[in-house]
Formats: C-alpha cells, structure tokens, sequence
C-alpha cells in the first residue's frame, strides 16, 4: 500500500476507537445518571469519573489519529508510539476492559498505532 493509503487506513483505525471511547463514556454517563436516581450516590460518582476519563481519552486519541494523517514525515512514527501507549496505559490502568466498547476501541487505537509505526518507516 502507498503511504497515503497507510495513513488513511491508521486515521480511520483511530478515530474510530475515539469514537467508541466517546460512546463509551456517553454510556457510563447514562448509567450515572440513573444510578443516581435510584439512590446510589456512590456508584454514580464512579460511573461520572468514569465517563470523563473516556470522554477526554477519546478526544486525545482522535486528534492524534487525525494529525498523524495530516503530517507525512517523521511525525507519524510519534503519533503511533503515542496511539500504542494510551492503548495500553488505557486498557491497564484507566478502565478499558470495562465493557465491551472500551475493549474495541483500545483493539482499534493500538492497530491505529501500529499502521502508523509501519508507515513512517
């Protein structure tokens, strides 16, 4: 595949796992508020923490993903180092593996990540 193509396949990867992280947190914001109105306060607070974690990881990972498309140099091999840590440090410390959602999108960040790896050598 030209690099081009390389670099379209890998934003896409990205911001698709952004995407699902985004839901993701959307959905554990959901269930805050729903927790919260059952009467358990407690639950609640770990849902809303959990939710912005998401949020704001999402947003990260999708305006890496979407600038390691847009620089064609080195600059993407530091994009996809940086995909492939948050993938990891998401998926082993931040609440990844929470559901089925976070698993995926951390799959898809670290593919991302790797795409663009190969890509800027």
């Amino acid at each position: 595949m030209s690099t081009t193509s390389d670099h379209r396949v890998a934003s896409l990867f990205g911001l698709l796992g952004a995407v699902l992280l985004i839901v993701q947190g959307i959905l554990d914001l959901l269930s805050g508020v729903v927790y919260l109105a059952v009467g358990h306060g407690v639950r609640a607070y770990g849902s809303f923490d959990q939710a912005v974690i998401f949020v704001i990881v999402g947003l990260i990972v999708g305006f890496f993903a979407a600038a390691g498309r847009i620089r064609r140099d080195e600059r993407t091999i530091v994009t996809g180092v940086i995909l492939i840590v948050l993938a990891l440090v998401g998926w082993l410390a931040l609440g990844f593996g929470s559901g089925v959602l976070g698993i995926l999108a951390a799959v898809l960040i670290l593919i991302s990540g790797v795409v663009y790896l190969l890509a800027g050598r």
